[in-house]
């Protein structure tokens, strides 16, 4: 054998006897097909109806526009027939009929050359056998009509399949005579603007959506796609475009489903136009709250932004059974002092000095990095760290984020407790603030998660603390549902560890006698209050063995 010196591309015959498999037969495929080539035929309107037959249930489809010329290039696979203007505005495929293979389909069509109209019959096997097909006569003035024998599975779906592939179709589809609604693929957008033969319009929200949401209108035919996301700061709702093309042939669908885009330049510039959209919309609006990042990234696109609004929530304490970061009311136009998040203990023992009045000489906020950049925010006060230094034993011990404590020192009094803060300044970085506030209590984690058996709970000797409120710094310090699906529910693990903390606040702050009551309080409250009968009261005295019990009256005050 010689081998060829050219080679050139080519479909092989093999491929008409596969054609059955290239669309995968549902209707909502073959009615978008048909309605595309409707609207390129030049139709102002397309009637879909059912009709029985002679005995066969039949969909039909007719338009009004300019008919298919030439029979031949209906089953060509891959010749549109499209006219040079069409072709090179809209890259048909010529494979649009083709997603009715293995369908009985009648055509029938005018023909402008010809000056009559056509009629064809194709049967289910003459899609892949390639054998002759008659073409006669037919008394058709205009258009095209379509009639398809009708799959019981197709007959349960068409309305549905109808409306979906109607709504943003750009002519009027009326079903069994009713007009089917449409609307504007933009509509609702918050900002709209025209771009090399499209139209982009900005969405709030539409970056939560799955990427295969309809994100690219195709005169009617939706499709996905992975378009830029811009997202604030603080809020949950990012920012992304949905597009409508109008005039733009660079811009294809991946044949021969046409579900997806074609990865091409086109598509890599519509992408950086729907960025730049995004950002106009920003622009359009009074202020934004985008990162120090993206801001930069507007730039970089020639979309000129202000800073970020000025503004920060008020810094709050974490709880230990807390989710995400807790924020305060908005800070703005007064002095600031960004605090970062610390584990719970930490951030729960500051909070009792930081949480009235300003003894840090400004309001703590909670810093966002994602700001860090900003004129106004990095001209802002930081604290760079917190400490507990605690007296006791005539020493001092230090407590920190991630600190253990030296395992002598156990819950109880001691002498004084105080907040250790350092800020700095960036005006003057190199002589920082330091702040020393006194606190009456401090829950020490000590490394332990969700539970007290490492916890270390210390009360200065002068604190005025209630028990109840010593027991909430407990909790907020330590308290963690356990998820594990053998474990008890919220609620049963929290009134336990509630029951537990009020034992240790109590034996801390009055004594053991008095926790030693709140332990029985605790169990009489669970185990017996709900058995005295309405208006009656019980007498128990208990005690070396022995218990008198007795159900009583209750008394009433007159």
């Amino acid at each position: 054998m010689t081998l060829p010196t050219t080679i050139q591309t080519g479909v092989g015959q093999s491929l008409v006897h596969k054609v059955s498999r290239l669309f995968n037969g549902s209707l909502s495929d073959v009615l978008t097909e048909l309605l595309q080539n409707a609207r390129r035929a030049g139709a102002s309107r397309i009637d879909i109806d059912t009709y029985d037959l002679a005995g066969h249930p039949t969909l039909i489809v007719r338009d009004d526009g300019s008919g298919i010329d030439d029979p031949t290039k209906l089953v060509t696979l891959g010749d549109s027939g499209w006219n040079s203007a069409i072709a090179d505005r809209e890259d048909p495929a010529g494979m649009g009929v083709f997603s009715l293979a293995g369908h009985r389909v009648e055509v029938r069509s005018f023909s402008a050359s010809a000056g009559h109209g056509w009629r064809v019959v194709i049967t289910p096997d003459a899609w892949q056998t390639g054998s002759p097909l008659t073409i006669e006569p037919f008394e058709i003035v205009m258009g095209t009509e379509i009639l398809i024998d009708l799959p019981e599975n197709w007959e349960t779906t068409l309305d549905h399949a109808v409306a979906h592939c109607s709504l943003h179709c750009p002519i009027p589809v009326f079903l069994r005579g009713h007009a089917q609604p449409r609307a504007d693929f933009l509509a609702e957008a918050i900002y709209a603007e025209d771009c090399d033969g499209c139209r982009i319009g900005v969405f709030r929200g539409l970056g939560n959506r799955p990427l295969d949401c309809p994100r690219i209108n195709f005169h009617g035919l939706t499709v996905g796609c992975d378009f830029p996301i811009v997202s604030e700061v603080d809020h949950h709702e990012p920012w992304s475009v949905k597009v409508d093309i109008l005039d733009a042939p660079a811009l294809q669908l991946v044949l021969p489903a046409r579900k997806e885009m074609v990865q091409n330049e086109a598509l890599v510039a519509l992408k950086i136009a729907a960025e730049r959209a995004i950002f106009r919309a920003f622009a359009s609006r009074d202020g934004h709250r985008l990162s120090y990042e993206t801001w930069r990234r507007a730039d970089e696109l020639g979309i000129e932004l202000p800073e970020a609004d000025a503004w920060l929530n008020a810094w709050e304490p974490q709880t230990a059974d807390g989710h995400g970061i807790p924020s305060g009311e908005r800070v703005a136009n007064e002095p600031m002092v960004l605090l970062d998040s610390y584990d719970p203990d930490i951030d729960q023992g500051a909070a009792q000095a930081l949480a009235f009045g300003r003894p840090l000489g400004r309001r703590p906020v909670r810093a966002m990095n994602a700001l860090a950049g900003y004129r106004w925010y990095d001209a802002l006060p930081r604290v760079t760290d917190i400490a507990f230094t605690i007296g006791t034993e005539g020493r001092s011990v230090r407590y920190a984020d991630e600190d253990v404590l030296p395992a002598d020192v156990a819950s109880g009094r001691v002498e004084a407790i105080t907040l250790d803060i350092t800020i700095e300044l960036p005006d003057a970085p190199c002589n920082n603030e330091r702040h020393s506030l006194p606190l009456e209590a401090l829950v020490c984690r000590n490394d332990g998660y969700g539970s007290l058996d490492e916890a270390v709970i210390l009360v200065s000797r002068s604190a005025t603390i209630t028990p109840g409120t010593l027991a909430w710094l407990i909790e907020a310090s330590c308290f963690s549902y356990d998820e594990d699906h053998d474990s008890d529910s919220w609620d049963t693990q929290h009134r336990a560890f509630e029951k537990t903390a009020r034992q240790i606040a109590c034996e801390i702050l009055l004594g053991e006698e008095q926790a030693l009551l709140e332990r029985i309080r605790d169990a009489i409250e669970d185990e017996v209050m709900w058995l005295i009968p309405d208006g009656r009261s019980i007498n128990l005295i208990a005690g070396a063995g022995t218990m008198t019990l007795s159900i009583v009256p209750r008394e009433t005050t007159g």
